[in-house]
Parts: C-alpha cells; sequence; structure tokens
C-alpha cells in the first residue's frame, strides 16, 4: 500500500531519550493538565452514562476506568477515559486544529499501555508519537476536507500512532493502523453539535475508541485505505517529525467552556482589572468576536454541555463568580444572578477577529453601566495559547484545582511528583496506581 515513509520511521524509531528539556517538559506539562481533567470529569453524566454503557458492552480487561473500580479491555477503557477527559472542557487543543488532542491521545495510549505493562519511558514516547501524529493528522484534515469535522474524526489517527508504537507495529502494518483510523474516526457535523450542544460534543470518546482499534486490527492483519498523510494536502506535514515538536504549540483551557467564549471571559477580566465592575449597576454587555464564536448558543443552558458551548453563560458566570469552573457548568446552571447577566448581553461579528481566526481566537468587549460609563476592553487572545500562555504556577494551580477535591491534597501532589518522574519508573501501572490511591467509588 501507498505510505508516508517518515511517518512510518518516525512511528518506529521516536524517543523521549532524543528530547531536549523544554519539550520533555511541556509533555509532562501536557500528561498532567489531562490527567486532571480526567480526573474532574468523573462526576459528570457523561462520565456514568458511559462507564455503564462500557461495563455492559464490553469485556472485562486490564484496562483501569480512572476512579472508577471496574476494568476492562482497551478499547472499552479508552471511550470511558476519554469521555471524562473532554467532559468539562477543560482539556488542552492545539489552534491549527481547532480541537483538542490531548484527550483522544491519553486515553488510547493509556488503556495499551497498562495492557502491556510498559515502561514510563515507553509510555512517554508514546503519548508523544500520538500528539505529534494526531495534531498533523488534525491540520491536513482541515486542509483536504471542506467542511469542520471534529477531534474524533483527526484525533483517531493520532491514538492509533500512540498505540502502534506500544504494540511494536512497523512499516505497512503502521499504515494500514492510520488508515483504518482515519476510515473509522467520528467524521461528524461538529457546527450541528455545537448549534445543539450535547454529549457527543467532540466526537472524543468514539475517536479514541476507534483509533485503539484500528492499531489492534492492523496488527492481526486488517488492512486498511492509504492515510490522510499520503495525500497531497498533507505533502510536507511530516518532514518534521523528530525535530519540531508540535506539543510545545498546545494551549491550556483555563475555564470550562469553548475555547471560542474564552477571548470574551479574558476581555471581562482585562476591564476588571482596571475598573471596579459592580455587576448589578450593569446596563449592557456586547462581545465583538469572530463567526464561530458568534455561533455558540446564546440561550440559558439545562445541561453541562449546553453551558459549555454557550457564548454568554460563561461571560456571565465570570462576571458572578470570577471563576467558570466545574462548579459552574455543573451546579449553578439555574443561578438566577447569572441569568440575569446573560440577559444584557449580546454579540457583533467583527471581519478584523474573522481574519485571525484560526491562528488566534480574539474577542472584545464593551460594557455600558447604568450611570452612563462606557468600559471597553483591548482586543484580548484567549489566555493559554503556546504564545500568550499560563504560567507554570498557574498550569500547577489548575492541576490542584482539579485533582485535590478527588484525590486529597497530599495524594494529589504524590500523583503530581509522580508524572514529573515518569521516565525512571519500570511500569507504567505505578502512575494508574498514584491516580489510585484513594478511589472513592463504590
Amino acid at each position: 500500500m501507498k505510505a508516508n515513509n517518515s511517518l512510518i520511521t518516525y512511528i518506529e524509531s521516536e524517543s523521549i531519550k532524543c528530547l531536549d528539556g523544554g519539550t520533555l517538559t511541556s509533555l509532562k506539562e501536557a500528561l498532567a493538565d489531562i490527567i486532571a481533567c480526567t480526573i474532574a470529569g468523573r462526576n459528570t453524566n457523561a462520565a456514568e452514562i458511559s462507564k455503564e454503557f462500557a461495563v455492559s458492552q464490553w469485556g472485562t480487561g486490564n484496562s483501569s476506568l480512572i476512579l472508577y473500580r471496574e476494568r476492562l479491555t482497551t478499547a472499552g477503557a479508552a471511550f470511558v477515559n476519554a469521555t471524562m477527559a473532554n467532559a468539562l472542557d477543560l482539556d488542552d487543543g492545539h489552534r491549527f486544529t481547532k480541537g483538542h488532542p490531548g484527550a483522544v491521545v491519553f486515553p488510547a495510549v493509556l488503556a495499551v499501555a497498562e495492557e502491556n505493562n510498559i515502561s514510563g519511558e515507553e509510555f512517554l514516547t508514546a503519548l508523544l508519537i500520538g500528539y505529534e501524529v494526531g495534531i498533523r493528522a488534525g491540520i491536513a484534515a482541515h486542509l483536504s476536507r471542506p467542511d469542520y469535522h471534529c477531534t474524533g474524526s483527526w484525533g483517531a489517527v493520532g491514538a492509533a500512532a500512540g498505540v502502534s508504537y506500544i504494540l511494536g507495529l512497523k512499516g505497512n502494518t503502521i499504515g494500514n493502523a492510520l488508515g483504518n483510523a482515519e476510515y473509522f474516526g467520528a467524521y461528524s457535523p461538529m457546527m450541528r453539535c455545537i448549534e445543539h450542544p450535547s454529549m457527543l460534543k467532540d466526537g472524543i470518546n468514539w475517536g479514541c475508541m476507534a483509533g485503539v482499534s484500528a492499531a489492534h486490527l492492523a496488527k492481526a492483519g486488517y488492512t486498511g485505505i492509504p492515510s490522510l498523510f499520503t495525500q497531497k494536502e498533507a505533502e510536507g506535514l511530516t518532514h518534521d517529525l523528530g525535530k519540531n515538536y508540535r506539543v510545545n504549540e498546545l494551549y491550556y483551557k483555563p475555564y470550562a467552556c469553548c475555547r471560542w467564549a474564552q477571548p470574551a471571559i479574558e476581555a471581562i477580566r482585562e476591564i476588571q482589572t482596571k475598573n471596579i465592575l459592580i455587576s448589578t449597576n450593569i446596563n449592557k454587555i456586547v462581545i465583538h468576536t469572530f463567526t464561530e464564536s458568534a455561533a455558540l448558543s446564546k440561550d440559558y443552558p439545562e445541561t453541562t454541555e449546553e453551558a459549555q458551548y454557550n457564548l454568554f453563560f460563561p461571560v456571565a458566570a465570570f462576571i458572578s463568580y470570577g471563576e467558570v469552573g466545574p462548579k459552574q457548568i455543573i451546579d449553578h446552571l439555574d443561578d438566577p444572578k447569572i441569568l440575569s447577566i446573560m440577559d444584557k448581553i449580546s454579540v457583533v461579528i467583527d471581519q478584523q477577529l474573522n481574519e485571525a481566526f484560526p491562528e488566534k481566537a480574539l474577542s472584545m468587549v464593551k460594557i455600558l453601566m447604568q450611570d452612563g460609563c462606557t468600559y471597553q476592553s483591548e482586543i484580548m487572545q484567549a489566555r493559554g495559547d503556546y504564545n500568550y500562555p499560563l504560567t507554570a504556577e498557574e498550569k500547577k494551580d489548575k492541576f490542584f484545582r482539579l485533582t485535590t477535591p478527588f484525590l486529597g491534597k497530599e495524594p494529589a501532589q504524590r500523583l503530581s511528583e509522580t508524572i514529573q518522574n515518569l521516565e525512571y519508573m519500570k511500569s507504567i501501572r505505578e502512575l494508574m496506581i498514584a491516580i489510585e490511591e484513594k478511589n472513592m467509588s463504590t
């Protein structure tokens, strides 16, 4: 079959031993963030439904469901953990993929790593491969397909790449795994889910399961199509594999909502740093933003997913509470304080901001007060982008903010230390022991 030789060689030969210190730090930051997001996603309805489904449909195995007692086959565990990883919409992303590589790559690699009891070094290498291939697959997919498609489509390819490394696949068998994953991936009508938010979200759990399954099928001899990396649109995307690490380009989300709403939150935050903003004195809020952001819901949310894929709710929640975290999108859906502020918000599509997207997600906000004063922000970028990053302390704070309520302070600290020293561990199961030290599931 037609193959991309540079890609195949990369998957066969990559090792974290070759990484510079900065890239290894970026990889561990990505791992810490996605683990924290997965743990915090445990309390969502989507996680519970997915767990019950997976337990009933997939057989028992050696792969853990994070903070659940059940162990399933690799495909089942990947499906459940991927649901949790993306459940709060707090997981990492990459600007040019318009999606979330970590939530689809990490659960796939983790499930198969446990099944095969590989070392921490091998796990980190597989995770790196999944990120690097997955991000490039996302870029290639958007170049070759006319509509906007979800992470589960291209993310499945990244998941299959990481799993292929763990399974020791070679040559054309890797090509088959990637081709299978692309074909089986969740090629979904993403904008329809944004207009009508649901637990389907970004197709991440199905794409993750598809990536795991694709690699196992390839190992058994199941042939696939030539992957998207063999297509004209992908020319040049794999030549820098092992040289230019795109894991360094990830963004990290400070707020539990769609990335497209976050520039407006930053605009509010910028106004609040310069002015005393009393919410009851606000007369009107006007958000100037790009088309995709303006397409988010403006209605009162009835579910966590409707709160996440919303423009007005997270802005109003931030004005009300100074944060948009799990508590706001799970417990404050009918909060009258938030809903009253939503009633005062309107949106304007700005062509200048359209032209900057997707390289940058930008918004500007004007606030008109009842006393006639007007506050206007600068044009603000979503905080956490690789060129507008969270500080190391902010990343650490997010990790403990998400994990401590589930694990406790000391176990969360030990988990953080485990992640930082993972490459020295003989078995990936040491990571799972750290996560499950305080498994509260019955």
